[in-house]
């Protein structure tokens, strides 16, 4: 097991070299710059703009940009002349942001809330769990209740209900919950009150898992169903086990192995934000942050964007797989 893991940890450099160069190479090969696709500020006189350049290394060669956000640079002190290491992005720096000239950086962005609010991360990461946590509570359940009720009316139902929440996605959701529970019945304020612990999470929650949800119990289904087919259960049943406990010690466990697999990719694209819910229900998270920074073409909020998204796929991947030997024995970690 510990060199399973130790192995897969270390093909975390690799798959993030790949992430940053791709991510990189379609950053600088779209038209613009930081500094003249900026719709917040005038544009800059030329001179301004090169100095501007010259400061953040926007006019060095490509493979060194690249090079010295993704590893590091050696850089010369002016007044001292000594030469020290500037760490990039595998020593945990992400850069500053070019919107913001230099003032901030990327992790102080994404991490860094103020006195009375907290990060951007700490709103998207909560709503992204929470979302998870909805979308297993209900969706489990629901799939494994259809199954159980194949071809009756509760499956059917089930089935409308799961799909009709994947078909019509976030934003369409989202919106309907505003008309309905918040411009309607008045249940929800339209302009959510952050400071609340917990009244404006309820929609954004509901709709951000909503789509994860149909998913997840449409596959629960599936599984359960695929399962109860095996010889093994047949076997069970004929020996005169019970109903509950066939169900729940030989199905319910081989069939959450397809769920179980869906969990870690399913957690990171909630952790890492979701544009549509966060801009209905102004959810100050990191979603709208990263886009924001493709509009002003903010080079190191991208690449830190997708470097951070990769990461926690990854990671969370290397969780399941773990979890996986755990919920199926059958399964060596080698």
């Amino acid at each position: 097991m510990a060199r399973y893991i130790i192995r897969r940890l270390l093909w975390f450099f690799p798959v993030l070299f790949f992430v940053g160069l791709v991510t990189f190479t379609i950053a600088r090969m779209t038209p613009g710059g930081p500094f003249d696709r900026d719709p917040d500020r005038r544009q800059l006189p030329p001179r301004t703009e090169k100095l501007l350049r010259q400061r953040f290394g926007l006019d060095l060669p490509l493979w060194r940009q690249f090079t010295r956000y993704m590893f590091f640079d050696i850089e010369t002190d002016p007044k001292t002349k000594e030469r020290e290491i500037k760490w990039g992005a595998i020593g945990g720096n992400f850069g500053p942001t070019y919107a913001s000239r230099g003032s901030k950086t990327v992790q102080q962005e994404v991490f860094k809330g103020s006195r009375n609010k907290p990060s951007r991360f700490y709103y998207s990461a909560r709503l992204g769990v929470q979302a998870f946590a909805f979308a297993l509570i209900v969706g489990i359940p629901l799939g494994v209740l259809a199954a159980l009720k194949q071809n009756t009316w509760i499956d059917y139902v089930s089935l409308l209900f799961a799909t009709t929440a994947v078909a019509l996605g976030t934003l369409i959701t989202g919106l309907f919950l505003i008309i309905i529970f918040a411009v309607t019945l008045r249940w929800f304020s339209v302009i959510p009150d952050w400071n609340d612990p917990v009244r404006p999470w309820i929609l954004p929650t509901i709709t951000l898992g909503a789509v994860s949800m149909g998913f997840i119990a449409r596959l629960t289904r599936t599984s359960v169903l695929e399962v109860k087919r095996q010889d093994y259960v047949r076997t069970a049943q004929a020996k005169g086990l019970g109903g509950q406990a066939v169900i729940w010690r030989h199905v319910f466990r081989n069939a959450m192995l397809p769920i179980v697999t869906v969990m870690g990719p399913l957690l990171a694209g909630l952790i890492t934000g979701t544009l549509f819910t966060e801009l209905v229900f102004q959810v100050p998270g990191v979603g709208t942050l990263f886009v924001d920074a493709i509009a002003k073409r903010d080079y190191s909020m991208i690449m830190g964007a997708a470097l951070l998204f990769t990461f926690f796929l990854t990671f969370l991947n290397l969780i399941v797989d773990i979890v996986y030997g755990v919920v199926d024995p059958r399964i060596s970690l080698t």
